[in-house]
């Protein structure tokens, strides 16, 4: 990732027991992944108005399911609400978060071009542990439980080469709405994460993910 200016300001804490994760109460906070050693910035924001009831009272079937590949950030509400068509005037409160946070993203990241999914989940999808293939991602979760994620000092090898299974103790998770940016497999510090597990729960999910355009990143 590139180093960016004016962190000085910052005001960041590290989430308890995990040095290399940081909690931050501002959006420009998120800037603190930049920092030597961290994996993964957490910024506990205020639900945008609005948005819960919109979101809550969305049937599964109506869930926005699209993806925009090499978007500039600045246009990413407008190529969202062209590929919701209709339903974008009543989805306008998520679209306007979407837009924000895809803005946001960018400019930590000192980006112009994104790739931004916006998934319904009600399935296992990426229940292993891992590390993304990109250098960065943006995750927030609108609807259902959140991200979870593992601190570094867990984190062993299966004998599959993927993550093992941790402690079921040791699992930390995002709460919804927060915005969490995720260092991946190819910054220096990754942070190890996986989607929850819903099969069998009765529970579904609406996921954002950000990345920057033209990293290919992986499918979950």
């Amino acid at each position: 990732m590139p180093a960016t200016a004016r962190t000085a300001s910052i005001r960041a804490r590290q989430i308890s027991g995990v040095p290399e994760a940081l909690l931050v109460d501002e959006p420009d906070g998120l800037a603190s992944i930049h920092w030597p050693g961290t994996a993964l910035v957490v910024w506990r924001r205020q639900v945008p108005e609005g948005l819960v009831t919109l979101v809550d009272g969305l049937p599964f079937a109506e869930l926005p399911r699209l993806r925009l590949e090499a978007v500039a950030a600045e246009e990413a509400g407008t190529a969202v609400a062209a590929r919701l068509g209709a339903r974008a005037g009543t989805l306008a409160p998520l679209v306007a978060d979407v837009a924000d946070l895809a803005r946001l993203f960018a400019r930590i990241v000192e980006t112009s071009l994104i790739r931004l999914r916006l998934e319904a989940i009600r399935d296992d999808a990426c229940r292993r542990f891992h590390a993304d293939q990109v250098r960065c991602r943006l995750l927030c979760t609108y609807r259902g439980p959140a991200t979870e994620w593992i601190p570094r000092a867990v984190v062993r090898a299966a004998e599959d080469g993927y993550v093992a299974e941790p402690d079921p103790a040791a699992i930390r998770r995002l709460e919804r709405f927060e915005v969490g940016l995720f260092a991946g497999a190819l910054a220096p510090e990754p942070c190890v994460h996986r989607s929850p597990p819903l099969s069998g729960t009765g529970r579904d999910r609406l996921l954002l993910v950000i990345d920057e355009g033209g990293e290919a990143g992986c499918s979950c």
